[in-house]
Parts: C-alpha cells; sequence; structure tokens
C-alpha cells in the first residue's frame, strides 16, 4: 500500500519477510520519484502451517516493545495470519515548568491478513491494518537568542539557552495523534504462461498536532494542524513466462488521494504584552495594566480599545487537494543467447494536481491598510476612497503616495505587527 505522508509511515512491521535494496536509477517499473534508488519492504504472507513468534524488548527510559504474530490455516485454501506491536517509552526530554516529559513514545499497530487458494492457479491475499500514535512530541532549544528574546525575559518567561538541553519551557504541553489504517486485496492468477496481478488499496489518515509556537514559557501563541488524507490506489500487471527469447511485463496504475487541512493560530494571554514591549512600551506599565502604547493606535484608527492581539484566533487556514494520478508502463526482454538479456521498458505518467486555499486574519490591525489610512488621516477624510484618489490631479497622488510609503507616515512602524 502507498504511504504518501511520513506520519503514515511510522509504524512497526512485526512479520516482515525480506527487504529490498534497489541502488541507483531504477527501471520503468517503479515509476516517478525513484532516480536515486528504491527500498522494497516485503511482508510475509499468512501460511498453511501454525506458527507464531513473539518479541519482548525493555530499554532505558522504560522502553517496552512488544511484537508478536500467530498463522495457521482456517480451511484447507484459507489461511490467517495476524500480529501486532505495542511499542512505549518515557520521555527523555523535560518541561520543566510544566513539570511534564516529553519526546516520549506511545504508539501500537495491529494486522490481520486473510490468503486464499481455491486453485492452484489463482491466489487472493486481503490486509487490513490499524495503528495509533499519541505522543507529547517535540523537543526544541535554542540556537540562538534573538532580538525578540529580552521581551519574554522582562515578561518573566523562560526558554532553554543550551543548544544540547533536554529541558524546555512551554505555557501548554503539546499533542501529536495519529491515526493510519487501511486495506488491501491482491489478486494473482496464473493463465499457461501469462500471470495477471492486481493489487487495490484504501487508507485514511487522521494527524492531529498542537504546539506552542513560540517555545517558551510565555503565552505567546499557539498553533493546531487538523490534517486528513484518504487515498486509494489500482494497479493492474500482466507479465509472460515464455519459453522463447522474448518475454514482456505491461501494467497500468491509479492513485487518487485527497487531503484537507485546517490550522489555525491561536492568540495567548500575553501576546498584546509581548508585542507591546516590541513596540516600545514600559513592561512596568504593562504589566501593570495601564494604557498603552496600542490603546493610543487603536483610538488614533478607531479601533474598539483592547481589541488588538486579543481575538481569540490571530489567523486561520483552510487547505485541501486532489491529487490523481495513473501511469502505464510496461518492459520487454530480449535474450538473444543465454546468459545475455536485453531490456527496453516505457513509462508514461500522468498527475494532475488541484487545490485550494483559504486564510483569514483576525486581528483588527492585520485587516488595515497602513497606507491607505495615512491618506485618510492626511486629506483630513476627504479621501476615503480609491475613486476618490484616483479622481485627485496626477500630481496630488504621487505626492500622498510618496509621503504614505516614507518616515513622513507614521503608521508604517505596525507593519512589523
Amino acid at each position: 500500500m502507498f504511504r504518501s505522508r511520513s506520519a503514515a509511515a511510522l509504524s512497526d512491521l512485526p512479520n516482515v519477510q525480506r527487504i529490498e535494496v534497489l541502488n541507483g536509477p531504477q527501471s520503468t517499473l517503479f515509476g516517478k520519484n525513484a532516480s536515486a534508488g528504491v527500498i522494497s519492504v516485503v511482508t510475509r504472507e499468512p501460511q498453511f502451517e501454525f506458527g507464531g513468534a513473539v518479541e519482548a524488548v525493555y530499554g532505558n527510559y522504560n522502553n517496552v516493545v512488544l511484537k508478536g504474530d500467530i498463522t495457521g490455516p482456517l480451511t484447507e485454501n484459507i489461511a490467517f495470519g495476524i500480529d501486532g506491536s505495542y511499542n512505549r517509552r518515557d520521555g527523555y526530554a523535560k518541561i520543566v515548568n510544566l513539570n511534564e516529559e516529553q519526546n516520549d513514545r506511545n504508539r501500537w499497530a495491529a494486522r490481520g491478513q486473510l490468503l486464499i487458494e481455491p486453485t492452484s492457479d489463482l491466489k487472493i491475499r486481503a490486509i487490513v491494518d490499524f495503528s495509533r500514535i499519541d505522543e507529547i512530541c517535540c523537543q526544541v532549544t535554542t540556537v540562538v537568542a534573538g532580538p525578540t528574546a529580552g521581551a519574554i525575559q522582562l515578561l518573566g518567561g523562560q526558554f532553554s539557552t543550551d543548544r544540547f538541553s533536554y529541558d524546555a519551557y512551554l505555557n501548554q504541553v503539546p499533542i501529536n495523534k495519529v491515526d493510519n489504517y487501511g486495506g488491501s486485496l491482491q489478486v494473482d492468477y496464473q493463465a499457461g504462461a501469462l500471470s495477471f496481478t492486481s493489487i487495490s488499496s484504501y487508507r485514511e489518515l487522521k494527524n492531529l498536532f498542537v504546539s506552542d509556537i513560540d517555545y517558551t514559557s510565555l503565552d505567546v501563541a499557539n498553533e493546531t494542524r487538523n490534517q486528513k488524507v484518504k487515498t486509494l490506489t489500482q494497479e493492474f500487471r500482466v507479465a509472460s513466462d515464455f519459453d522463447g527469447p522474448v518475454n514482456v511485463l505491461l501494467g497500468g496504475y491509479y492513485f487518487d488521494e485527497s487531503i484537507s487541512q485546517v490550522s489555525q493560530i491561536e492568540n495567548g494571554t500575553q501576546i498584546r504584552d509581548f508585542f507591546e514591549v516590541l513596540a516600545g512600551g514600559n513592561p512596568a506599565d504593562i504589566i501593570a495594566g495601564n494604557p498603552s502604547i496600542f490603546n493610543g493606535v487603536e483610538a488614533g484608527l478607531g479601533l474598539l480599545q483592547e481589541s488588538i492581539f486579543l481575538t481569540p484566533l490571530l489567523t486561520a487556514e483552510q487547505f485541501s487537494m486532489d491529487n490523481t494520478s495513473y501511469s502505464i508502463f510496461g518492459t520487454v526482454d530480449f535474450e538473444p543467447v543465454d546468459g545475455l538479456v536485453i531490456t527496453g521498458g516505457f513509462n508514461y505518467t500522468d498527475d494532475k494536481k488541484d487545490f485550494a486555499l483559504a486564510q483569514q486574519s483576525f486581528d483588527p490591525l492585520g485587516q488595515i491598510n497602513l497606507i491607505d489610512a495615512f491618506i485618510v488621516g492626511a486629506t483630513g477624510g476627504t479621501v476615503a476612497s480609491r475613486a476618490q484618489f484616483q479622481a485627485l490631479p496626477a500630481v496630488n497622488q504621487a505626492a500622498l503616495l510618496a509621503a504614505a510609503t516614507s518616515a513622513a507616515n507614521p503608521l508604517l512602524g505596525l507593519s512589523a505587527f
């Protein structure tokens, strides 16, 4: 089954039969993204003899890893396989101010298989699986304390200053949850010298990530990302095994994936105080709750008092993408003499992506054009629209624009906010 997102690939495979490492550019059979090589992981199919295995590992930080599988016949023509894994470990990093561990492990996975062989020429393999991750991720440390670090400290915030430290300071515990599940059906049929293979699969991935994006104990801003991915694939191949010098393999592949993601940045309870300090406000007045620089900005721009950086959300974003792709591929092997094989191949791929992106900025300061606001104020409100501005003589327009985009416009200092 194809897994297009790294979060969907974070799972154990207890029943690995073999791993093939193919170096260098690959043939037309592997399609796109195979120019540097291919790593092929093949899991063992169910067996018609009872068997199984159990693996247990214990390590430091109370690391417990359990893996197991069992397989055997259900009938003369049907075999089953069940395997699962559990991986747990304490975190090796610590959120000091919250007394909480992070970079822990807490994940499990389960998979069931059926192998049906009604005749010697027909084989059907069905697989379903589910895995879950629920961990506190990820440790971040400070490499360089930038120009905003002083504002964090003036307001009593803390952050790690040792780049090799496993200590962190956050205002909330991060969340990283991944649910990943799907199924596949493979049908192999042998008709004389020709073999036919069909592989169908469907997967879903759900990923929730919540993080303190200022990475300090100060409550400045938090981000939430909620992603869902649905993937459908279908592959069909026919291969020959003739006695003659020519053999062929032909196939087709179809891929259909939809992605939706909702992201938002939440204003923390101290974001206004943080930006007040960066704007030049007195920390003592800010902490005491006295009228601030932003109160003056709100009055000057006609905004509600105490509205800048005090909306629940700073921004929100909605993203969606539909990706459809199909390819036709094949190879021809020509063996004129024993030991010498000449291979020719082709691959045609059509890949199409349609996406949509929308973003909303909720902060009232983010919705004001600072150049337009200056022009409105400089003209006493007589020029309050684009039509009124364009009705002015060209020389007046040029003069207003020059002033609005220069140091004469005190509002431009707000653009960083």
